[in-house]
């Protein structure tokens, strides 16, 4: 018996045409004006840019220091996609301790770890079951005491400019690079409420699987002539990368943060990885007109960048001229499927449901949307905007939406 084959699905994105039409500035211009004179953005600074010419087809007030809320990501995958092999996976090791019953933690940056026996939000990710039974397989059967060292990153495990409520909370946790499921209590709901050591939380459960619950967890420092015992391995860093835009994830940018950081000779703390992702985009030609980061994430209120700065990151990822950088694009999220941009996208912007790729920005106050959009005519433009001091969350949401929407809607000419 044979069963009748599928259907074949209805592509989510639209072709690109290699021949479409140039918009001109005044075309966009003329499609925008009516949807940016939405009251509801309170201060909205803007720009859209033809990234295959260069050329500026809208700008309002694109250089003007505004806070980002998670669009100051963008900065950081592109980093870590120009500087670390696409292919590298993190490694987190066991190492024997200073007796047979106890062992050490060795953490190597990675914070999805899963509880589970597959992860829901990072697949391919590590197990912590894995672990487990990599560890017993080397003939350690019992432990009394599980150290977890730390050292791969330095510094406060939050950022300058992060709230009290910031870290634990539904969004983020205090970073640490050894976690289990981002430090979520919910592995399967990414705004379930994180622990607030997420470290030692992990140590616990590989405890658990090792079938000693009751052992101690604490932190401290590997013994430098430690024999390793076991070790697991992340999923390749470009799939990281893809993950910690398209669920806008808090605590995985700023473990990536602090790799570049690593890569290129800095302190693997927030301020170095500050340091390392401006140096690489500089030296990408990125325009950091604006910017000023305090993390990676783009959590603390301290952080600054314009329009003009965000649009050029992805200018810079979209040209094909940067190796690697294609996963920044490819990993936006797209308008009414998937990521952050899954619920968006219907009624009044429905027109760009399927060409408006983007990655979204919320704070209190902060709305913020950049990405590409593929016009009526097939010719694919960066876009980037961000709103301050505007109206209710959702209802700035739906304005930026209506912009971009209208962008997909037009040939702009």
């Amino acid at each position: 018996m044979s069963l009748p084959a599928n259907p074949a699905p209805a592509p989510a994105l639209s072709d690109l045409d290699p021949h479409a039409p140039t918009p001109t500035a005044a075309g966009v211009q003329a499609a925008l004006a009516g949807p940016m004179s939405n009251g509801v953005l309170g201060q909205l600074a803007a720009q859209v840019l033809d990234p295959a010419t260069g050329e500026v087809l809208l700008d309002r007030g694109s250089d003007a220091p505004m806070q980002p809320g998670s669009t100051m990501k963008l900065y950081t995958v592109a980093a870590a996609a120009a500087v670390l092999d696409p292919g590298m996976r993190l490694t987190t090791t066991v190492a024997q301790g200073p007796n047979p019953t106890e062992i050490t933690i060795v953490a190597g940056g990675d914070p999805t770890l899963s509880s589970r026996p597959q992860s829901v939000l990072n697949p391919g990710a590590a197990t912590i079951a894995e672990l487990a039974a990599a560890v017993k397989a080397a003939g350690v059967t019992q432990v009394t005491k599980i150290t977890v060292d730390n050292a791969i990153f330095q510094g406060a495990p939050t950022a300058e400019g992060w709230g009290t409520g910031d870290a634990p909370s539904t969004y983020a946790a205090p970073i640490y690079p050894f976690m289990a499921d981002g430090g979520r209590t919910n592995p399967a709901d990414d705004h379930s409420m994180r622990y607030g050591e997420p470290d030692l939380h992990a140590a616990s459960l590989l405890a658990a699987d090792l079938g000693s619950p009751q052992a101690q967890v604490v932190r401290g420092t590997v013994d430098a002539a430690a024999k390793p015992v076991a070790t697991v391995r992340s999923a390749p860093i470009e799939q990281l990368i893809e993950q910690a835009i398209v669920h806008s994830d808090n605590v995985l940018a700023e473990c990536l943060g602090r790799l570049v950081a690593q890569k290129v000779g800095q302190p693997t703390t927030f301020a170095g990885a500050v340091t390392a992702i401006s140096a690489v985009m500089q030296e990408m030609g990125v325009d950091l007109t604006g910017y000023q980061g305090h993390d990676a994430s783009g959590l603390s209120q301290l952080d600054r960048t314009s329009a003009r700065s965000i649009a050029s990151v992805l200018a810079v990822a979209t040209s094909g001229k940067q190796e690697h950088l294609d996963v920044v694009d490819s990993a936006l999220a797209v308008a009414g499927y998937n990521g952050t941009l899954a619920a968006r996208y219907d009624g009044a912007s429905a027109s760009g449901a399927g060409r408006v790729r983007g990655k979204t920005g919320t704070l209190t106050g902060v709305s913020s949307l950049a990405g590409t959009v593929l016009t009526a005519d097939g010719r694919v433009l960066v876009y980037s905007f961000v709103s301050n001091g505007g109206g209710g969350t959702e209802a700035v949401r739906a304005a930026l939406d209506k912009i971009a929407a209208a962008i997909a809607g037009c040939g702009c000419r």
